[in-house]
């Protein structure tokens, strides 16, 4: 065999083996977890629309001092009277269509996970504005940016999706996630306690008998959606307080926690 083939031969053998080697030392790219949108950080600062066209009251105001020292979840410690005056504004649009609470805490649920309680009116994801990140197919800008529209379309959803009132009884993490096909469905159902002490703080003023908070006889409700009763009062000085039941469904529970 002629020596300049021989040496071609040897040259291309090696230049194989090095590139198998190459391709076998390349370390598999794992494909990385997907971030949550940024809409959802309770400490970013976003351009806003007002909730309430008449903006924040002084009640919205005390209602925010007194619900930052009552609630246990993200929400704790970061409520304001703008966020109040968002939340009111929800919880007005479920009553006034003559929805159970129950639906104004699943929306109050919602509006929680998606942008810590905020009218968010640049679009951080995709298309998303608004209180619930609607995208450019739930309606026009100033529908999405309207809570009482924006609320009522969310509620327009979860009535076509649980037909006969199975709303009522399905956890509010799952009618959350039915609603808005989120990427990340864990995270509404350990908002849910949080929503009920927010609603229940906050009806009252919406039926115009603020006097009387609600559930303030320790009535037995359901504020995580777990099936367990719970309870919910109210302290002398005013700061409500929860009581998550943690007995079998059905039967209050023994422990609880504040």
């Amino acid at each position: 065999m002629p020596r300049k083939l021989v040496l071609r031969i040897a040259l291309t053998t090696a230049a194989i083996t090095a590139l198998a080697l190459t391709v076998t030392a390349t370390p598999a790219i794992a494909n990385p977890e997907p971030s949550p949108t940024t809409a959802s950080d309770v400490t970013a600062a976003y351009q806003l629309a007002e909730c309430d066209p008449d903006g924040p009251t002084s009640a919205d105001a005390a209602l925010a001092t007194q619900l930052n020292s009552s609630l246990q979840a993200k929400m704790r410690g970061y409520m304001s009277a703008y966020r109040v005056s968002c939340a009111r504004m929800v919880i007005k649009a479920v009553h006034d269509r003559g929805l159970d609470p129950r639906a104004a805490v699943i929306a109050i649920t919602t509006v929680i996970v998606e942008t810590s309680i905020q009218n968010i009116s640049e679009q951080v994801d995709h298309t998303s504005l608004g209180l619930f990140q609607q995208q450019d197919w739930w309606g026009s800008r100033e529908e999405r940016l309207n809570p009482t529209i924006a609320t009522n379309k969310f509620l327009s959803t979860m009535l076509r999706e649980y037909p006969n009132n199975t709303w009522m009884t399905a956890p509010v993490g799952e009618v959350c996630q039915k609603v808005q096909i989120s990427a990340y469905p864990e995270r509404y159902q350990p908002q849910a306690g949080d929503a009920q002490i927010i609603v229940n703080a906050i009806l009252p003023y919406v039926r115009g008998n603020p006097a009387q908070p609600e559930d303030a006889t320790g009535e037995a409700v359901d504020f995580d959606g777990d099936g367990r009763p719970d309870l919910v009062g109210t302290l002398a000085d005013g700061t409500l307080r929860a009581y998550l039941g943690t007995g079998s469904p059905g039967v209050p529970g023994v422990a609880g926690r504040g």
